[in-house]
């Protein structure tokens, strides 16, 4: 019997040594799991950093290019001459009628998209609640309206194409009336 006692104290003691170790290294699997997503955020935290410096280099780049042009500028004479002043003045115009004209299509695109977004969001509800309220789905009722999501897209076309012909309409008329400059030069 002392031998069963000390066999069973020996196996007791056995499986508390095993019941210790296992609880120490599930200990350490979850610190080498929290370990690991820790060094997973700061790699990520790393790679925005890198991306981070290289725009900011870039952006550096490109304040040392107009510094250098400023410079340049102001080296130069600022003594210009009428021709110089007049082709300076059409061309920013240009870039200005330009710059308008690409802000209209921008807030244009951005408007149907938003009116887009809008109508499709308010058929996808209004299916939700018509196919709620029925209960059943047939194959008629259930399928979306093609025409009501694909409205603001249509929308969005014929308002870039009236902005194209309202664009082209006085191109057109310079057009004609060059042509008929140079057909009455022509008759004379």
């Amino acid at each position: 019997m002392a031998s069963h006692k000390s066999i069973h104290e020996a196996l007791d003691n056995l499986v508390n040594k095993l019941e210790n170790l296992q609880a120490e290294k599930s200990s350490q699997i979850e610190d080498a799991g929290k370990l690991s997503a820790n060094l997973d955020r700061l790699a990520e935290l790393i790679a925005n950093l890198e991306v981070q410096s290289s725009r900011e280099n870039k952006l550096v780049q490109k304040f040392e290019v107009i510094i250098n042009q400023l410079d340049r500028l102001v080296k130069e004479p600022l003594v210009r001459s009428e021709s110089e002043r007049g082709d300076l003045e059409f061309t920013l115009r240009k870039i200005i009628a330009g710059t308008r004209t690409v802000g209209q299509v921008i807030e244009i695109i951005a408007n149907s998209i938003q009116l887009m977004f809008d109508s499709i969001i308010k058929t996808f509800n209004d299916f939700k609640v018509t196919t709620a309220s029925q209960g059943t789905r047939s194959s008629n009722s259930s399928s979306l309206d093609l025409a009501r999501v694909l409205e603001p897209m249509n929308t969005l076309l014929r308002t870039l194409v009236n902005n194209m012909e309202k664009k082209s309409d006085p191109e057109i008329k310079v057009n004609t009336d060059e042509t008929r400059d140079v057909s009455s030069d022509n008759r004379t």
